[in-house]
């Protein structure tokens, strides 16, 4: 009975349109991108403007929309576990990953331990998973748990994966140290939360936690008044055209990017192909089994688990291909920008592959009785 029910789980995943309109998509975007920097169609340093489109607009729009949802407090333990999951994760990923590389130099550890740590999260798991879910109900619970697992990403990606990017040292010397021994260095840390992801992140998360709030639901006698996208004019059709930005954009730059890395290089290098392993294999796997331990001590508590959408969306964005923003930092602060550009090519060409196994397997996993479905 368990085998059937994965069983389908996995056809049901295969046989879907929207699954597989959404990989073409990508893919042509992608190639667009490529074919747009090869015919040198675009100007030079375009993709300083890109990227700020995008984190100034299109994902602080996004993080914010994600919350603007209701909230019903029966929901709570899964969303502090899926949080929690999400925070402990980067944080071993963060300051971990390096050991997957210990026999390089400490530059090299550094910039492949930052592109096993961080994946192009909402350009192509969560893109993806909506596409296999394009339902309304089922949508906002995917930007709502997307929005929870990536709190430690924000964070970590904007100060640890930036001070560790920029060091120059080699001596042996935890992150930690570094991070809480120097003044200047905890000075560092905190504008962090100056990034206009995390701020609407934070703003988010306390309008839709404001909703606990008794006696706050005024708003048509249904909505609280936390909702501002329900009675403010303009606020959920601005960012319901921001939001949606990030991902075609974030493809084609990813073209561009391929259009000039080395891609003949990146697939003779065995270092570059172990990082891609353990990017695409290994982390993966931690990040599905921190889910599978999550849900098992919240159904001990709660009897009912996880739910099985939010540990497959988590294991996609994992799965995705190396966080552009690593290669940006790899270039700027001269850190081994050819390696990190072709571990970062080698996963995007992967990704068409890799995405759709980890989205199969833990759909399989998530018809389990671990999870709450």
């Amino acid at each position: 009975m368990l085998l059937t029910s994965s069983w389908n789980e996995v056809l049901k995943v295969i046989s879907n349109f929207n699954f597989w309109s959404i990989l073409l998509a990508a893919s042509f975007v992608i190639f667009l991108g490529f074919i747009f920097q090869k015919k040198s169609l675009i100007f030079k340093d375009w993709e300083k403007v890109v990227v700020k489109i995008i984190l100034y607009a299109a994902l602080p729009a996004l993080a914010l929309k994600s919350f603007l949802v209701d909230l019903n407090p029966k929901d709570m333990g899964e969303a502090i576990t899926i949080a929690v999951i999400g925070i402990i994760f980067y944080t071993s990923l963060t300051f971990g990953s390096k050991y997957f590389f210990i026999k390089s130099s400490k530059p090299r550890q550094d910039t492949l331990a930052m592109s096993v740590a961080f994946s192009s999260a909402v350009y192509f798991g969560v893109a993806i998973m909506k596409a296999i879910n394009p339902d309304a109900a089922i949508t906002s619970k995917i930007d709502l748990y997307s929005s929870l697992f990536l709190i430690g990403f924000w964070i970590f990606m904007f100060s640890a994966a930036s001070n560790i990017m920029q060091r120059k040292y080699f001596e042996e010397q935890e992150m930690q140290e570094a991070l809480i021994g120097k003044k200047q260095k905890v000075i560092n840390f905190f504008k962090v939360f100056k990034n206009p992801i995390i701020i609407a992140t934070f703003v988010g998360i306390f309008l839709w936690l404001f909703q606990l709030v008794p006696g706050v639901k005024i708003i048509k006698g249904e909505y609280s008044i936390s909702r501002i996208d329900q009675y403010i004019p303009g606020v959920k059709e601005i960012l319901s055209i921001l939001a949606p930005l990030a991902s075609p954009l974030a493809w084609f730059s990813m073209g561009a990017t391929l259009a000039k890395s080395e891609i003949k290089e990146a697939f003779k290098s065995k270092i570059v192909w172990w990082a891609t392993f353990v990017k695409s294999i290994i982390t993966p796997l931690i990040c599905l089994s921190l889910f599978i331990i999550g849900s098992l001590i919240l159904k001990s508590i709660n009897g009912t688990g996880l739910s099985s959408l939010a540990m497959v969306l988590c294991v996609a964005i994992i799965a995705s291909p190396t966080a552009n923003t690593i290669v940006g930092y790899a270039v700027l602060y001269d850190k081994e920008p050819k390696l990190a550009s072709r571990v970062g090519t080698l996963t995007i060409l992967l990704s068409i592959i890799i995405i759709p196994f980890w989205i199969l397997t833990s759909s399989a996993i998530g018809e389990t009785s671990i999870f709450g479905g």
